[in-house]
């Protein structure tokens, strides 16, 4: 270890570094434990991708549009509800520096008590007006379903605490089992109540019993364990915080969830599944890498948030590795998203395609070059700044998205893809103003994945439509492209390197 005062870097742009307050990890020390995480986070992921999917492409077939649109607006009320409770708590225990242990533990005791006694008083809100905040969303069927789902925000205030220190130890591999079991749980539950014709309590019921597996296993498995101690003199520090944190994720589940409140109030519940379910199918694809690295990220950014050096060359790295695979997945699934959708969900779901297609074509510029950026400002300290940009981002997404609805599902949907083209473009210039890192440089950084990626697409052009009309001849194409942009990929220097790393199991030290 070496603390600040023995190293003159100078800070990301717009922070001051504190010496004699912090400690900064060794690169070499921080290139381990980073390498370590990601093996466990990702192994986690895939495994748990390989079961959602299945999951998914039964429940499809089972359940009407109208359920997936109906249990959509639920999450919706759920997830806002379940942000206010957490107010930021998860971040600050990742992002601060504290004395020692008993200083986190302290502070996570007051994070745990404030984030349970919000929750149970929402939950009693929502519990007393579930008919009057149904109708409000769209859905004034939806009260008890509504009143039941939010059970799950007690539920997660006994993980959320846990979960923020294990990300913030890099400790993934204690994370592995219970998330296994939790999705599996997700999964049998779910399918069994779908098969005996519950429809969309399937949904919620699987999602609050993951939500019980995960309060006790990581109750059980935690160092930490809630302890009757309380101060508002922590809390009142915590909140200058993450009192940011909550305004900031506010924007971001506004934005979020805009699209869908204004689908679901100009088009009706079909559309609205047509709209989510492919986010969701796409999301889950990405997923795989986003959910294994960001914690990661976030966690190594904000032990680097004092050297300026080290900080930037590790960003450029972990985004260089992730790239190597988001880049050609978004070209993937929009070039192959008739041949997807029939496959993933059915001959019912074909108007949702052209959806399918372009949000998965902008999901991987989204999350390395929007996603990543939220995450900087965060490791700096800087919540408000993430929270300004989503508002920006609001302000010009919903009369966009509006005007779209309002022609009509495919209007929205181009709708919905120049919206997150507009975040991107925002993400980019903050970051230039508040990080200094320049956006033709991070693309050019990517160049050989772009390369590649070309390539492909090249070569699908060339032989996708020789064998569109067979389900074999597709997969085949599919694999095709693989082999060349890998191929293309062991070409061309840097790729090859870190390819090579990665089968040797050691690609994330990001050397």
């Amino acid at each position: 270890m070496r603390t600040c005062a023995t190293r003159q870097s100078r800070p990301p742009a717009g922070r001051r570094a504190s010496p004699g307050r912090c400690t900064l990890p060794d690169s070499e020390e921080l290139q381990k434990k980073s390498a370590g995480a990601a093996k466990w986070s990702l192994t986690t992921e895939v495994i748990v991708k390989i079961i959602s999917p299945i999951s998914q492409l039964v429940l499809a077939r089972l359940l009407a549009p109208e359920a997936f649109g109906m249990v959509a607006t639920v999450t919706m009320v759920v997830n806002l509800a379940d942000m206010f409770s957490d107010a930021g708590f998860q971040k600050y225990l990742v992002q601060h520096s504290f004395r020692d242990k008993e200083d986190l533990h302290a502070n996570a005791n007051v994070a745990f008590w404030t984030n349970f006694g919000v929750s149970v008083a929402l939950w009693c809100l929502i519990a007393v007006f579930n008919d009057p905040v149904a109708a409000f969303v769209g859905n004034p069927s939806l009260g008890f379903p509504l009143a039941v789902a939010c059970l799950s925000l007690p539920l997660t205030s006994f993980s959320s605490i846990q979960m923020a220190l294990f990300h913030r130890s890099l400790d993934f591999k204690s994370l592995m089992p219970v998330r296994l079991a939790s999705t599996l749980l997700n999964f049998g539950s779910t399918l069994a109540l779908a098969f005996m014709g519950f429809g969309y309590w399937s949904l919620i019921v699987g999602t609050l019993a993951a939500n019980v597996v995960n309060a006790v296993g990581l109750t059980l498995l935690s160092e930490w364990k809630p302890g009757l101690f309380y101060s508002f003199d922590l809390l009142k520090a915590m909140f200058s915080f993450s009192g940011w944190t909550l305004l900031e994720s506010f924007a971001i589940w506004l934005s979020t969830w805009a699209g869908t409140f204004i689908v679901g109030h100009f088009l009706g519940a079909t559309e609205l599944g047509y709209y989510k379910t492919p986010i969701t199918f796409v999301s889950g694809c990405f997923s795989i890498v986003t959910n294994a690295t960001t914690p990661i990220l976030f966690s190594s950014l904000s032990r680097l948030q004092f050297d300026r050096g080290e900080y930037v060359a590790y960003l450029r790295r972990f985004q260089f590795v992730v790239a190597l695979f988001l880049v050609p997945l978004s070209a993937g699934i929009f070039i192959f998203r008739e041949p997807l959708v029939a496959l993933l969900l059915g001959d019912q779901w074909g108007a949702s395609t052209l959806m399918f297609g372009l949000y998965g074509l902008v999901q991987g510029p989204m999350v390395l070059l929007s996603y990543y950026s939220s995450e900087m400002y965060r490791s700096l300290g800087k919540p408000r700044v993430s929270m300004l940009v989503q508002v920006l981002f609001l302000v010009l997404m919903t009369p966009l998205m509006t005007v779209g609805a309002m022609r009509g599902f495919d209007a929205v949907v181009w709708a919905d893809t120049g919206s997150r083209l507009i975040l991107i473009a925002i993400n980019q210039a903050v970051t230039h103003l508040v990080v200094g890192l320049s956006f033709c440089r991070t693309v050019w950084a990517l160049k050989e994945q772009i390369v590649c990626t070309l390539a492909m697409c090249a070569f699908a052009w060339l032989t996708y439509g020789l064998v569109s009309d067979s389900c074999s001849g597709v997969a085949l194409d599919i694999v095709g492209c693989i082999v060349v942009y890998f191929a293309a990929c062991l070409v061309l220097p840097r790729s090859r390197g870190v390819l090579l790393k990665l089968v040797r199991g050691d690609g994330f030290k990001l050397h």
